[in-house]
């Protein structure tokens, strides 16, 4: 086809689609829409509805200045509350040493496997703790690691930590 057949082509569709749309909208319709069956009337959206709404639902409205100081403070008492878990750990540690027992595992990473299955196996392997699963699978994604783990075996025990592990699994990719 040529330059101007093309624009033909397009000025036949055009005007095609705007006949269509005249008889659609102004013929058939009459000018009218008609609403929807089965269609729930809305309120209009008004500070009286949403705070109605947030209580009905027991929740609140803050603004943002107010979530980042709330946001620091939690994360202050939450560094406060884990120094203070590590001196009591440490206290007890130095009174009465409880062994722990260290549990080592042959891990077979295959072709196909996804970060989630592998810290599966690790839990269930007894390497990783449950509650520590999402950290690891979060360590793995958050450092853009994932695409490095290498296929094949390793020895791993329960005594490592997460960037150890993932250090481990990527053959010393991690950061």
């Amino acid at each position: 086809m040529t330059k101007n057949e093309i624009r033909g082509f397009a000025a036949g569709i055009l005007l095609t689609c705007a006949v269509f749309a005249f008889f659609y909208y102004l013929i058939f319709n009459q000018g009218e829409q008609k609403p929807a069956k089965n269609v729930v009337k809305q309120t209009p959206l008004t500070e009286a509805t949403v705070t109605q709404y947030l209580a009905s639902h027991h929740r609140k409205a803050i603004d943002l200045d107010a979530y980042n100081q709330w946001l620091s403070d939690t994360q202050k008492a939450t560094d406060k509350a884990s120094k203070s878990k590590d001196q009591t750990n440490t206290n007890s540690k130095d009174k009465s040493p409880a062994p722990s027992k260290t549990t080592t595992y042959n891990l077979h990473i295959k072709s196909g496997m996804t970060p989630g299955d592998i810290s599966s196996e690790l839990v269930s392997a007894k390497i990783l703790k449950s509650n520590q699963k999402l950290n690891f699978d979060q360590y793995l994604h958050k450092n853009k690691l994932e695409k490095y783990v290498q296929l094949g075996s390793y020895k791993v025990s329960s005594d490592m930590s997460i960037q150890k592990l993932a250090q481990v699994i990527t053959k010393n990719h991690s950061n």
